[in-house]
């Protein structure tokens, strides 16, 4: 835990998503080789399967005082989670292997809803986490015939201190 929510939340994300989706966790086949926090997508710089974590924008509220007679600030930590496959033969395994992908990136949020009250030392708690519309791409089949899989998974933090 440190001063800063915004990094914990991070940290927090790229430990558990590789214990859980890693050769570490319960699954056995698209074990995660590496989870990476990026601010740009180059799916050609990756070793698949790869989790990519986009952390740019929080939307911060201020509300007024409540019993307790403090101001209290309320933020919104958007995420989004992209899950890239390796290249495959075929349109229809990318599209099931980032399917899997996105499935299991849910459960990881799932199973520790509100971060498991991931809280900073400067009294700011995650206190509930909404997942929006997942999606799912496949890639190229141009050149060379393969197809990458793009399992995208955003979500929201939501905050109080």
């Amino acid at each position: 835990m440190s001063a800063i929510l915004w990094t914990d939340i991070d940290n927090y994300l790229l430990t558990n998503i590789l214990a859980d989706m890693g050769s570490g966790g319960s699954y056995g086949t698209l074990l995660v080789n590496e989870v990476l926090l990026s601010d740009s997508f180059k799916p050609s710089d990756y070793n698949p399967p790869t989790i990519v974590i986009f952390s740019n924008t929080v939307k911060p509220t201020m509300q007024g005082p409540h019993g307790d007679g403090e101001v209290h600030i309320f933020s919104e930590y958007r995420y989004l989670l992209a899950g890239v496959d390796d290249d495959q033969t075929t349109y229809a395994v990318a599209k099931a292997n980032a399917q899997t992908l996105v499935h299991r990136l849910r459960q990881v949020i799932l199973n520790r809803y509100a971060l498991g009250g991931l809280a900073s030392t400067m009294v700011e708690t995650v206190y509930e986490t909404q997942i929006l519309d997942m999606r799912v791409e496949v890639l190229g089949g141009q050149v060379g015939g393969k197809f990458r899989g793009v399992g995208v998974l955003p979500f929201i933090a939501r905050t109080e201190s």
